[in-house]
């Protein structure tokens, strides 16, 4: 089955391809997103553009840090407030407080025939530390994970793949898919 995955960012492209094992086709589309803290009523609303764009099999993401101290907050909305804050100004709006716990969560979202959406997610606590290591793919460098001594950023592709969010919401998807083809 063709897939077709709803994103213009090279780096989720290519990690969710090789989680998935399966050769995505990018659709660079300019979603638009609404502004709730609410994962799958963002994603529902992405899955729904998306697939009028399309009307073909596709996938949609987000991919959210939930800080303990704010309330859950950045959130989904993580990617404004790193480019309003950067890294650095992130990690010191968060020094302030005792608290630098926080959940990472992946959610992939998937629809063939517009109507029927399907969400598979993947979490892991951690911690939001200096910024350590590649700063190339979003909050990578500040997120350690409970239990290991590396940011995401120190990480090389193959442990960041077995331990991340999008590893274990990918995981989830490629289950359904092997479920759907044995069902075809």
């Amino acid at each position: 089955m063709k897939l077709h995955f709803a994103t213009s960012n090279t780096n989720k492209l290519r990690e969710l391809s090789t989680l998935l094992e399966h050769e995505l086709i990018s659709v660079p589309l300019d979603l638009q997103e609404i502004q709730t803290t609410d994962l799958h009523e963002l994603l529902k609303f992405k899955l729904q553009q998306a697939y009028e764009e399309l009307h073909a099999p596709v996938i949609v993401e987000d991919t959210s840090l939930y800080f303990d101290a704010w309330n859950e907050l950045p959130g989904p909305l993580i990617k404004w407030f790193l480019t309003g804050l950067g890294l650095e100004g992130i990690v010191q709006a968060l020094s302030q407080f005792k608290d630098k716990s926080a959940q990472a969560v992946c959610c992939l979202a998937f629809t063939d025939d517009g109507k029927t959406m399907h969400f598979f997610e993947g979490k892991l606590k951690g911690l939001i530390v200096e910024p350590r290591g590649s700063r190339n793919f979003g909050w990578d460098a500040i997120f350690q994970a409970a239990g290991q001594q590396q940011t995401f950023g120190e990480m090389s592709a193959e442990e960041k793949n077995r331990i991340s969010p999008r590893g274990k919401a990918a995981a989830e998807f490629k289950q359904f898919l092997r479920l759907q083809a044995k069902q075809r």
